[in-house]
């Protein structure tokens, strides 16, 4: 990603954890998001991983499984750049299985999207899906309307 360039290499190997370049992270802006500090990165990696695998298996809800897994990948933060395209990414693949799009959040979502992250984190997991839901919507209009003006 451009923030872990140093001008056309990379500075950060792929890879690297925030718990090897020990950065504490924050996300900062409209709406704060506290992340795992950068001792603990590497295990809640594991962490989540291991409960990905068991959950993917036995969840039959795909979006409360894409809504989890979105919701500890973006907190853990486990890099320095590419976190939350990194954890829509995860998160869209028990969405995939089902027959549902990849989670993509439009602009429209993004008022919603962070202080819904923040709601989950507190248990609370329908804004989350909610936003999940109208990003698919918006996304799926737009093709619409592009293949409708395709020749």
């Amino acid at each position: 990603m451009n923030t872990c360039r140093l001008g056309d290499s990379y500075y950060i190997a792929a890879g690297e954890t925030r718990g090897v370049t020990k950065k504490t992270f924050i996300v900062t802006g409209a709406y704060s998001i506290q992340c795992c500090p950068f001792t603990r990165v590497d295990d809640e990696l594991e962490y989540i991983c291991r409960m990905a695998k068991q959950w993917i298996k036995s969840w039959r809800n795909p979006f409360a499984t894409a809504s989890w897994m979105h919701l500890i990948f973006a907190r853990c933060h486990a890099f320095e750049d590419g976190n939350g395209r990194m954890s829509r990414m995860l998160a869209s693949i028990p969405l995939m299985r089902h027959g549902f799009p990849a989670i993509s959040i439009t602009t429209a979502v993004t008022k919603t999207y962070y202080p819904a992250i923040n709601e989950a984190y507190d248990g609370v997991h329908a804004s989350l899906v909610r936003c999940m839901v109208q990003g698919m919507r918006e996304t799926i209009a737009l093709v619409h309307v592009s293949n409708d003006g395709a020749s």
